[in-house]
C-alpha cells in the first residue's frame, strides 16, 4: 500500500509539472511569495536571458478598424536585429534594423543602400512593448500590479497582470510575463474608458535557443553603398538651452499627476535643431518636440485663404484618428497616419510664438491640450 500511496504521488506530481501550474523546485513558501506586491513588480525588470526570436506581431485597433502589422526579431544579452516588410505599390520592401552596442544599422535592401547612425543610444527592441524597467519605484506610486490569471503565449507558460493607473487619464496594461525571464510575451494597451488599443505578441517565440548563424552579423554587402550619420542627442540643461538649440524651450506649467520631468535632449545639428522634452510618472511617457518654425512667406497676389485644417495629428471628434486632407500628402479624412497605425497615440500640435510645438503621448487628450493650454500662457 505504501509503494502505490508513492507511486500515485510521483504521477500526480509530474501531471501538475506538466500542465505548467508550477516548477518542481516551487514550494508553498516560494508561491506565495511570487503573488505578493513587491514580487509581481520585481517581474517587471530587466528580463533575463540569453537568446530571443521569433516573430513580433501588432495590432492596432482604430476607429476605424483594426490592423496588424509584423515584425521578425532576433536578439541575445547585448543586440538585436529586426526586420518588417513595408508595402509598396512595386511591391513589398523590406526593411532591417540592427541594435548593436557602438551603434545602430538600417538596411535598406531594396535600394542596395545602409545607414550606420554612431554616436548615440537607440531605443531597444524591448521598447516595442512600452514597458520601462527602469523607474519601477516612481511607477509604483502611481500604478497598481495584481495578477489576474495565468495563460501560456506561444507555448510558454505566463503570469498576467493588470496594471491600472492612479490617475485617470493614463492607460491601462495587461501583460503576460513568463516568469524565469521577466520577458513580457503578450501586452495590451487600453484607453481610459476601457477600450483596447493596441495588442503587441511575440509569436513562435523560441528562448534560449542557438541563433541562426550570423544572423546578429551587420556585414555589409560588397555591392551597397554604406552611409555613416552621426546621431545627435545630447541631455541640455535648461540654463543652456539658449545657446546650444538656438531658442528657449517652452515648459508647461500644468503635468498630469505623478509626472516628472525627465530631461531635454537636443536633437540634430547645424542648420536647425529640436528640443525634446521628456516626462514620465515611470510607465507612461510624454514627449514634446520644439523647434523654430519656418517663416512665413508672403501669399501671392489674388491669392484668398481657404478654410483652416485640423493639424496633422489633431484627432476628429471620434476618436484619435486624425483628419488630414490628400491635398497635404497625407492619407484620406478619418484615415490615421502611417505612424498611428503602427502606434496609436495622441498628438496635439501648436504654434506658439516663433515655435511649432507637439506633444505625443499614448495619454488621455485632454490631459495633453491642458499641457499645450499651459504652454500657451507661458508664451504670451
Amino acid at each position: 500500500m505504501m509503494k502505490l500511496r508513492a507511486l500515485a504521488a510521483i504521477f500526480l506530481t509530474i501531471a501538475v509539472i506538466a500542465l505548467g501550474e508550477i516548477h518542481p523546485q516551487d514550494s508553498p513558501d516560494r508561491r506565495r511569495r511570487i503573488l505578493t506586491p513587491d514580487s509581481l513588480w520585481d517581474l517587471l525588470g530587466a528580463p533575463r536571458f540569453k537568446t530571443l526570436q521569433g516573430k513580433i506581431q501588432v495590432t492596432v485597433f482604430l476607429p476605424t478598424g483594426a490592423h496588424s502589422w509584423t515584425a521578425e526579431l532576433w536578439a541575445d544579452e547585448n543586440r538585436s536585429r529586426g526586420q518588417v516588410w513595408l508595402p509598396h505599390p512595386e511591391g513589398p520592401r523590406q526593411i532591417v534594423t540592427f541594435t548593436l552596442p557602438d551603434g545602430f544599422w538600417v538596411w535598406l535592401p531594396f535600394a542596395k543602400r545602409a545607414i550606420r547612425y554612431e554616436g548615440g543610444e537607440f531605443p531597444s527592441w524591448r521598447d516595442m512593448w512600452q514597458i520601462r524597467t527602469d523607474k519601477l519605484d516612481m511607477a509604483k506610486s502611481n500604478y497598481t500590479l495584481r495578477l489576474v490569471g495565468r495563460d501560456r503565449i506561444s507555448g510558454h507558460f505566463c503570469l498576467v497582470l493588470l496594471m491600472e493607473p492612479k490617475a485617470k487619464g493614463n492607460a491601462i496594461r495587461k501583460i503576460w510575463i513568463h516568469p524565469p525571464t521577466r520577458l513580457p510575451l503578450q501586452v495590451e494597451r487600453y484607453s481610459t474608458d476601457g477600450q483596447l488599443e493596441i495588442r503587441v505578441t511575440l509569436t513562435e517565440a523560441k528562448i534560449n535557443e542557438p541563433l541562426p548563424v550570423m544572423i546578429l552579423d551587420p556585414s555589409v554587402p560588397p555591392d551597397w553603398t554604406v552611409q555613416t550619420l552621426p546621431l545627435r542627442r545630447k541631455r541640455v540643461d535648461l540654463r543652456q538651452a539658449d545657446e546650444i538649440l538656438g531658442f528657449t524651450p517652452l515648459l508647461p506649467t500644468w503635468l498630469p499627476p505623478g509626472y516628472m520631468l525627465e530631461g531635454i535632449f537636443a536633437l540634430g545639428e547645424r542648420r536647425w535643431k529640436i528640443a525634446h522634452i521628456v516626462y514620465t510618472d515611470g510607465i507612461g511617457v510624454i514627449s514634446i518636440f520644439q523647434h523654430p518654425a519656418p517663416p512665413k512667406r508672403k501669399p501671392p497676389v489674388g491669392w484668398s485663404p481657404s478654410p483652416p485644417k485640423k493639424p496633422f495629428g489633431h484627432p476628429s471628434p471620434g476618436g484619435f484618428s486624425p483628419q488630414v486632407g490628400p491635398s497635404r500628402g497625407g492619407p484620406p479624412p478619418g484615415i490615421a497616419p502611417p505612424i498611428q497605425q503602427m502606434f496609436p497615440h495622441r498628438i496635439v500640435v501648436r504654434e506658439l510664438g516663433n515655435l511649432t510645438v507637439i506633444l505625443i503621448s499614448e495619454v488621455s487628450q485632454d490631459w495633453l491640450e491642458r499641457m499645450a493650454n499651459s504652454m500657451s500662457l507661458a508664451a504670451r
